[in-house]
């Protein structure tokens, strides 16, 4: 069976996941044993992460274009785009965060400045085309509303969160300031969609069935773009001090007021998420089937974790300080149990099918599926679920 043909966007969420684990160990403000070689090392594993992926799904629009394009037509396959945004932006942070201390400076602030910029791209055709299948072509219901609708709307939160440490680079004053004005614009994007989404989820919750059990690592996807908001609001006045040096006083306030009061209903979001996850692990819960919609315990709350350095660089206060560490330790936590799912998953092949045997289980499956449904089962059907 062709792998390709099984490597959709969702798989990107991978590289999102090990490429925030990336940055954060090697730019942790607690200097704990070996932070930056763990940072190091992680780097260099989600840049063959990111070749590989990009390959893969090339290949897959190339000898299997119409299934391809057939995620668009899926309101749920459709969604990942913006994790192919997000992935391409979280690596060229990490050329900023890691890459400029192990490789040239120029080098590597070039690579960045290229796939912040690619990200963008990206991002931006994400947050308008996806929406607007939605708006248009997909079959939706008011209780269908999930916090995986934020993913193809968050990247240009990303794109200003991960921008905003570029701002200083560009060029001439002249050109910072314009990129500067364009990074203040991405976040707005961002930020009063993710505003009208959750306003849809929180709606959700309240009038609608619970979130399943299979969806329930997906209710901290809310909790990314909060860390973007706040990394954000309090990176610009430290990157851009010698540009708006009259208005600094002012981004400051901006950073540390904005910045500590999304951090407060990011902690909220934290509890909610992990109530939800405490119910379906327990006696009253569906379970969680491993999928690789766990990842949605590491990015976002990695997202949580940058915002809590960046409020932690402009405050200097020690509560974020040791807030940022506790998160980190919980972080690594979620992505070892996560990563282990994914290499488990895909070495026994229900992640994906890469071995003649996964081949016949799948056929199994198949024939179970006619036997209890009457019919109408493809292997086909089983890869893409």
């Amino acid at each position: 069976m062709s792998v390709a043909r099984q490597i959709g966007t969702n798989w990107f969420t991978v590289v999102m996941g090990v490429g925030i684990m990336a940055g954060l160990c090697y730019s942790s403000p607690v200097a704990f044993p070996f932070h930056k070689t763990l940072g190091v090392a992680a780097f260099i594993v989600v840049l063959l992460l990111l070749v590989l992926a990009l390959t893969l799904w090339g290949a897959r629009w190339i000898n299997h274009t119409e299934e391809a394009l057939s995620d668009f037509r899926d309101p749920s396959r459709a969604l990942f785009y913006g994790a192919l945004a997000m992935a391409v932006n979280v690596v060229g942070n990490d050329f900023f965060l890691v890459g400029t201390h192990i490789w040239p400076i120029a080098l590597s602030m070039r690579i960045s400045q290229i796939l912040w910029l690619v990200g963008v791209a990206i991002g931006l055709f994400s947050a308008i085309a996806v929406p607007y299948l939605m708006f248009t072509q997909h079959d939706i219901a008011p209780g269908d509303a999930l916090a995986s609708w934020l993913i193809p709307v968050v990247p240009p939160i990303v794109c200003a969160a991960d921008g905003a440490n570029l701002l200083s680079y560009w060029g001439s004053p002249a050109v910072n300031m314009g990129m500067t004005v364009f990074d203040i614009a991405l976040f707005g994007l961002t930020f009063f969609l993710f505003l009208m989404v959750s306003a849809l989820f929180y709606s959700r919750l309240m009038y609608h069935r619970v979130v399943p059990g299979a969806m329930a690592p997906s209710v901290w996807v809310e909790i990314g773009p909060i860390g973007m908001a706040m990394g954000t609001l309090a990176t610009i006045p430290l990157s851009t001090h010698s540009l708006f040096a009259t208005f600094l006083p002012g981004l400051r306030a901006v950073g540390l007021i904005g910045g500590s009061a999304l951090w407060g209903v990011g902690v909220w979001w934290c509890v909610i998420a992990t109530l939800y996850t405490v119910l379906h692990l327990s006696k009253k819960g569906e379970g969680i089937p491993y999928t690789l919609g766990w990842w949605s315990y590491v990015f976002p709350l990695g997202s949580f974790t940058a915002g809590t350095y960046a409020l932690y660089h402009l405050t200097q206060l020690r509560f974020f300080y040791v807030a940022g560490f506790l998160q980190l330790v919980f972080l690594s936590g979620c992505f070892v149990i996560v990563s282990l799912g994914t290499l488990k998953g895909i070495m026994n092949g229900t992640l994906i099918a890469w071995h003649p045997r996964h081949h016949l289980g799948l056929q199994n499956n198949v024939a179970d599926g006619k036997a209890s449904q009457g019919g109408g089962v493809t292997v086909e059907g089983v890869i893409a679920r």
